[in-house]
């Protein structure tokens, strides 16, 4: 038996990951033109030049369609389990996840595509479960868009499939009531024998209850670090109690200049040349009937109107880093405090910006004792 992804799931305190650059625009909805393109040739730079600073892992966005606009934000993407495929090819120690969304891709297809990717990374590959909230995109599949809750429930048999095919000796059937599947087989198996790490985002109740009983990483909502500490013990004291481990995660925007007054002026340009058409839209898809419990509708409001660099930056609401190096470090240090174990960061253009994080954030982070030299 080997082991996997040391560095991801212990190693530095606080690890780093990057969220979302499979796709044009990354996380942020702005119409300037420095903004990311999310080519294949920048994805590849940035994913060896990652893995060389010592990122942990990439986390990439799984998205069908933009969001219109001017910028038409996540129009172009890279379908998330060949990137992560091709990714890990080209690197040797970062972990590379795949973001599936559950009811669109059959789980017997899924887990021999992801086994592949594993192979290709010797064990480097992990799995993002995604349950859905945008209905517009489970409308180009013709899928039928469940209930909040039941889209979890839906997912929690899609990745019982995927498991079952992994540890597959012998065929074997698996009747449920979401799935009637025959002589299930999967060789090989993934690489050395052992399940590929997993994570999933969702902070209603149902959706971290579901990160709880069935994955390694959770990603989770935060308004402020103070605020989410007491909900960050409870969800690691309940997968104890439960016989697991678990990693709590958060996804944030970052802005880092030589001074706190250059990182603002820039946020705010961002702010001024938002694609407010684009991340209404967003808005529309994400709060409506069908969409995500992650921020109530109010959380949203407030978001959008009284937090706009975390709605623009942000991909409508995440946690958003601003300042100079030393703002940035402590920021992510109160961030660790609070009791996170990791955080997935975006760039407005992440190949541009993300070589003075790795210069002048990193080395605080190791003098703040959060990660090694």
């Amino acid at each position: 038996m080997v082991t996997r992804n040391p560095g991801l799931l212990n190693g530095n305190k606080l690890k780093l990951g990057l969220f979302g650059a499979n796709c044009s625009g990354g996380l942020a909805f702005i119409r300037l033109p420095e903004r990311w393109n999310g080519s294949w040739e920048g994805n590849e730079r940035l994913a060896i030049f990652a893995d060389q600073a010592g990122f942990e892992c990439m986390v990439p966005i799984a998205r069908w369609s933009g969001f219109g606009g001017a910028s038409n934000v996540n129009s172009k993407s890279w379908e998330t389990l060949t990137w992560a495929t091709a990714l890990l090819a080209k690197t040797t120690r970062i972990t590379v996840f795949g973001t599936v969304h559950a009811p669109m891709v059959h789980p017997v297809f899924a887990a021999k595509q992801m086994v592949t990717a594993d192979h290709v990374g010797r064990g480097r590959f992990g799995l993002n479960i995604v349950c859905g909230w945008n209905k517009s995109e489970f409308d180009m599949f013709g899928v039928q868009a469940l209930a909040h809750d039941r889209r979890y429930k839906y997912g929690e048999d899609w990745f019982n499939v995927v498991k079952s095919v992994w540890a597959a000796k012998e065929p074997q059937d698996y009747t449920s009531e979401f799935f009637d599947l025959k002589k299930l087989t999967g060789e090989p198996a993934p690489h050395g024998g052992v399940a590929p790490i997993t994570m999933s985002a969702g902070a209603s109740e149902t959706g971290r209850a579901f990160a709880i009983r069935n994955v390694d990483l959770h990603y989770d909502y935060c308004r402020t670090p103070e605020e989410s500490r007491d909900r960050i013990t409870e969800t690691k004291a309940l997968a104890k109690a439960a016989g697991r481990n678990i990693h709590v995660w958060i996804p944030a925007s970052v802005v880092c200049r030589e001074t706190r007054e250059l990182a603002q002026q820039y946020a705010m340009h961002c702010v001024n040349n938002a694609d407010w058409e684009a991340l209404d839209e967003q808005y529309r898809l994400y709060t409506g009937a069908f969409g995500s419990k992650t921020r109530s509708s109010a959380e949203t409001e407030y978001v959008r109107h009284q937090q706009q660099v975390r709605a623009v930056l942000g991909y409508g609401g995440s946690y958003s880093l601003c300042g100079s190096p030393d703002d940035v470090a402590e920021q992510l240090a109160r961030l660790s405090d609070a009791g996170f174990d990791g955080v997935a960061i975006s760039f407005v253009n992440y190949l541009e910006e993300m070589p003075f994080f790795v210069q002048e954030v990193l080395p605080r982070l190791a003098r703040k004792g959060l990660r090694a030299q």
